[in-house]
């Protein structure tokens, strides 16, 4: 998934990787290394989850902008991610179509959440 998250991303003129990690803790370290423009944050991060990790960084850097790439459907987990201070959420099977919108909107310094997941959000419980 990274590979192709990497290839996607490197080949857009106005867009580059600067880093990646395999685990929460690594990332944590790397984002204080790189200070990334815009991270992409798996929520179901090993060692740290995706969850202590926008809870840990958006404490120390309030700017900072996160995208969080997941596989999980839960209305609780896009609360809790946008709750801590997520600028995005995108299910996996979305990025084909959402990802680099996504991350241009996100630097921009806007929120993107796509229809679907808005409309979710939206509804009565």
């Amino acid at each position: 998934m990274r590979e192709g998250i990497n290839a996607v991303v490197n080949a857009q003129p106005d867009m580059m990787v600067v880093g990646e990690a395999s685990d929460g803790r690594e990332a944590i370290l790397r984002f204080k290394a790189l200070h990334p423009d815009v991270s992409l944050v798996d929520w179901n991060l090993p060692i740290i989850c995706g969850e202590e990790l926008l809870a840990t960084l958006g404490a120390e850097f309030p700017e900072a902008r996160f995208i969080v790439v997941t596989a999980l459907n839960d209305d609780d987990s896009i609360r809790r991610a946008l709750q801590l201070g997520a600028k995005a959420y995108l299910h996996k099977d979305m990025l084909r179509r959402e990802l680099l919108p996504a991350i241009r909107a996100v630097h921009g310094g806007q929120q993107y959440i796509p229809q679907e997941i808005a409309a979710r959000l939206n509804r009565k419980p």
